[in-house]
């Protein structure tokens, strides 16, 4: 079984001794660096793991790094979780000014619209009323593309007013509800991943017009999900519901 396949399947300390093994060959292999960097953000690792992702990023072919930054979500969420908001901001925030410049490829089939819901969240969260500002007129331009109708384009329109919590649902898991959405997440990793997406910000409009009572809930229904490894909201979610979660 490769590295990978391992992560996906949550056998972290087996991946982890993969990726040390085949980074002691090769200590500048992007691919290890960043799988590697995964495990430990599946660990709470948080520090470490935004080492390893700066390195993989700084090391990514020079010629491709400007359209790419690959690994700017993971750097902007970790740093969130360590409490550099600022730096986590200006990470998200350069990552949408670069794909509206063109200097950076956006990372999912709508045009980058992962990219602007995370900086949204973080405005949000941090009632930084510019960054909301900015983040809602990214989404809002991207929504006028054809492109706006792959995933994760309905949770732009969502954040935008366009669509309901249940559009969305359906959207991400074919369900109508959630507790059916919730059942076909539990063996599908590609709906969990999209339900997590549809949980968070969900949960993030609800803090954006005061429910923050509803919020926390929805971060926790989407804490509850299995770790689906490469949607960053929801570490983002666990930290958001830790509070809830302890609760008797």
């Amino acid at each position: 079984m490769l590295p990978w396949e391992m992560v996906l399947a949550h056998r972290y300390e087996e991946a982890a001794a993969c990726y040390e093994t085949q980074l002691k060959k090769d200590p500048n292999d992007v691919g290890s660096l960043a799988g590697y960097a995964t495990v430990l953000l599946c660990g709470q690792r948080y520090q470490e793991a935004l080492s390893l992702f700066q390195r993989a990023n700084d090391l990514v072919d020079p010629r491709l790094k400007g359209e790419s930054q690959p690994y700017s979500a993971e750097i902007g969420t970790i740093l969130w979780l360590l409490g550099k908001r600022e730096e986590s901001i200006r990470t998200f925030r350069t990552a949408v000014d670069g794909i509206l410049n063109g200097t950076i490829g956006f990372a999912d089939n709508a045009g980058g619209v992962s990219q602007g819901l995370l900086l949204w969240y973080v405005g949000v969260t941090a009632e930084s009323e510019e960054t909301v500002i900015h983040a809602l007129k990214y989404l809002r331009k991207l929504s006028k593309k054809k492109r706006i109708q792959y995933w994760p384009g309905p949770v732009a329109l969502l954040a935008l007013g366009e669509k309901t919590f249940d559009d969305v649902v359906m959207a991400a898991s074919g369900s109508n509800n959630l507790e059916g959405a919730t059942v076909n997440a539990a063996n599908d990793l590609l709906i969990r991943r999209q339900l997590v997406v549809a949980l968070f910000y969900s949960a993030t409009k609800q803090r954006s017009e005061g429910l923050e009572d509803a919020c926390k809930l929805k971060m926790a229904a989407c804490s509850r999900l299995k770790n689906p490894i490469l949607e960053y909201e929801w570490y983002l979610a666990c930290a958001e519901a830790k509070d809830i979660l302890l609760r008797p």
